[in-house]
């Protein structure tokens, strides 16, 4: 899979440490714009035989 492009819900963009392939998995980070109260979602993106599934996953760089 190779990710060729994504758009952010409004008040989010994307990190610019996008993973999008080509591999089994795509990753990319939604940010929030100035609201320090949200969180970050990382996003994991897979082909499934119906389409593209994407899935919010666990933060790993929040230590």
């Amino acid at each position: 899979m190779y990710l060729v492009s994504w758009s952010p819900a409004d008040g989010f963009h994307i990190d610019d440490d996008v993973e999008r392939g080509p591999s089994a998995v795509a990753r990319l980070e939604a940010e929030p714009g100035d609201d320090d109260e949200q969180d970050d979602l990382p996003y994991e993106i897979r082909c499934a035989p119906s389409g593209p599934r994407a899935k919010v996953v666990p933060d790993l760089d929040d230590d």
